[in-house]
C-alpha cells in the first residue's frame, strides 16, 4: 500500500514512497482432475481477494497431467502442462501441490519436494496415513514444510485444530462421520430412497467417484482417522490396527435396521486413548436421529473431540465434492510460513478394541423364527436385549458385548444361510 506521506532525501528532495507489489509464490500442481481443476479455478477467481487480503499472487508454472489431451479448466494455460514426473519435479517453485491421490507418484513427488527444502501441500489422505511421520521428518530435517488439512474432510479445519488450538487439551477422543459420500447415501436411505438410487444420485452430484468402494468399504474414513489418530495421540499411522467394516452391500439392511430401533445409521470413524492404548474403528453406528452426528445429513461431515481440559468441541461442514477440498489446498497455500512441528512417530501404541458395546444385528425377516435367532445367538454367549422388526428386517439388539463375540454371531448366523447386518449402538 502507498504511503500518504513523503519521506526527504539529504538534499531536502521529497521521494516517492514505493508501492509494494504483491509477493509472487510459484505453483508446481501434481493433478488437474476434480480438485486439481477446481483449484485452478479458485487461483484464477480469487486473484484479486488474496492479493488484497494477503499479499500474495500465486503463479502456476507447471501442472502434471496422466493424460495430456484431456480437457483441462479454461483458465489454465495448456502449455504448462506436462505428463512427465521428472520435468514436473524439475520445476523451479516454491510450493509443491499434490492432488493426485494414491502412492505412486504422489509418494516420489513428496519425498523429493520436501528433500529440497521446498513446502508440500498435499490433499492426499493416503498418502499421509501410510508416510505421514516419515514426510514430517523429511519437512523438519531440510527447513521444508508439509500442509494437509485438505486430506480430511475437506474444508473443515479439523487438522489445524489438532495441531494448534487442541494440540495440549488432553485429547480423550474423536468420533465423527468422515466420509460425504456415504453419508450422503445414508440420508438418502432414510428418506425411502434405494441404494442404487441414492449412489447414483451422489455420483451425479460429485459426491462419489466412478467406483466407489474406497468410500464404501470405509477404507477412505480408515485413512482419514489414522491422521487424527497420528495427531492426537502420536500413534504411528500406518501401524495403527482399525477395526473397519463398511457399508457394502448391505446399506439398505442397515438403514432399515436403525429406523426400526427408533434411530438412524451413520458410518463413523473413532479413536479413543486407553490406559492400554490406542483403539481405532470405522463402521455403522446407530444414533439418535437428534443427535450430534444424527443430524449430520448428506455430504457433511462432522467430528466430536473430547478432551480432558478443554470439554466437548464439534467441527462440521461440508466433506465431498471438488470445491471445499479445494478451498482446504488454498487456506493450506495462503496459510503462514511458521512451519509446525508434526507429532513424533509411534508415540503410542495400537491395541484391538475389546470394549462392550451394543449392537444391532439385523437380518431378513422371516428366514429363521425369532426364537432360533435368539438359540443361535445364545450358543456364543451374546445375549439379546430384544427384538424388534423394521422394513423388511428383524433387528437383534444385543446387551453390552465385545466385537470379538459379536463376530462369533456374525459367522454363526452366516452359518445358516443369513446375511446380517451389524450396527454399533451409540449415542
Amino acid at each position: 500500500m502507498m504511503s500518504t506521506a513523503l519521506k526527504i532525501g539529504t538534499a531536502g528532495v521529497p521521494i516517492p514512497a514505493i508501492r509494494r507489489g504483491p509477493r509472487v509464490v510459484r505453483v508446481a500442481l501434481a493433478g488437474c482432475g476434480t480438485v486439481g481443476g477446481e483449484l485452478v479455478r479458485l487461483l484464477h477467481q480469487g486473484a484479486d481477494e488474496i492479493r488484497a487480503r494477503h499479499g500474495l499472487r500465486f503463479e502456476l508454472v507447471r501442472v502434471l497431467v496422466a493424460h495430456g489431451e484431456r480437457p483441462r479448466p479454461g483458465e489454465l494455460d495448456r502449455a504448462l502442462l506436462t505428463t512427465d514426473v521428472d520435468t514436473f519435479l524439475a520445476t523451479d517453485a516454491d510450493i509443491v501441490v499434490e492432488a493426485i491421490g494414491g502412492l505412486d507418484p504422489a509418494l516420489r513427488i513428496a519425498r523429493a519436494t520436501l528433500a529440497a527444502g521446498r513446502r508440500l501441500v498435499t490433499a492426499n489422505k493416503a498418502l499421509v496415513a501410510a508416510h505421514g511421520p516419515e514426510l514430517a521428518e523429511m519437512a523438519l530435517r531440510h527447513r521444508g514444510r508439509l500442509d494437509f488439512e485438505s486430506a480430511v474432510m475437506g474444508g473443515v479445519p479439523v487438522i489445524r485444530a489438532l495441531r494448534e488450538p487442541l494440540s495440549l487439551t488432553g485429547i480423550r477422543s474423536i468420533r465423527g462421520i468422515l466420509n460425504g459420500t456415504t453419508n450422503y447415501i445414508l440420508s438418502r436411505l432414510e428418506d425411502g430412497w434405494t441404494f442404487p438410487a441414492a449412489l447414483a444420485e451422489a455420483q451425479a452430484r460429485g459426491f462419489a467417484e466412478a467406483d466407489p468402494s474406497r468410500d464404501l468399504s470405509g477404507e477412505d474414513a480408515a485413512d482419514k482417522v489414522r491422521i487424527l489418530a497420528w495427531l492426537a495421540f502420536g500413534a504411528d499411522p500406518e501401524r495403527l490396527e482399525v477395526r473397519r467394516r463398511g457399508l457394502g452391500d448391505r446399506a439398505e439392511r442397515l438403514a432399515h435396521a436403525a429406523g426400526a430401533l427408533g434411530g438412524v445409521a451413520r458410518l463413523v470413524a473413532e479413536a479413543a486413548r486407553l490406559p492400554e492404548g490406542v483403539v481405532v474403528s470405522v463402521e455403522p453406528v446407530l444414533v439418535g436421529a437428534a443427535s450430534e452426528l444424527g443430524r449430520t445429513r448428506d455430504e457433511e461431515n462432522a467430528v466430536v473431540i473430547e478432551s480432558e481440559w478443554n470439554g466437548r468441541v464439534r467441527l462440521s461442514g461440508p466433506g465431498a465434492g471438488g470445491a471445499p477440498t479445494a478451498s482446504a489446498l488454498l487456506g493450506d497455500m495462503v496459510r503462514s510460513a511458521v512451519c509446525h512441528r508434526a507429532p513424533a512417530d509411534g508415540g503410542t501404541p495400537s491395541i484391538p478394541d475389546r470394549r462392550p458395546h451394543a449392537w444391532a444385528i439385523a437380518v431378513e425377516r422371516g428366514q429363521l423364527p425369532e426364537a432360533a435367532l435368539r438359540a443361535t445367538l445364545d450358543r456364543v454367549d451374546v445375549e439379546v436385549h430384544r427384538i424388534a422388526r423394521g422394513k423388511g428386517v428383524s433387528v437383534m439388539r444385543t446387551q453390552p458385548t465385545p466385537w470379538p463375540r459379536i463376530g462369533l454371531a456374525v459367522r454363526a448366523l452366516e452359518g445358516q444361510g443369513l446375511a446380517p447386518a451389524v450396527l454399533r449402538v451409540g449415542e
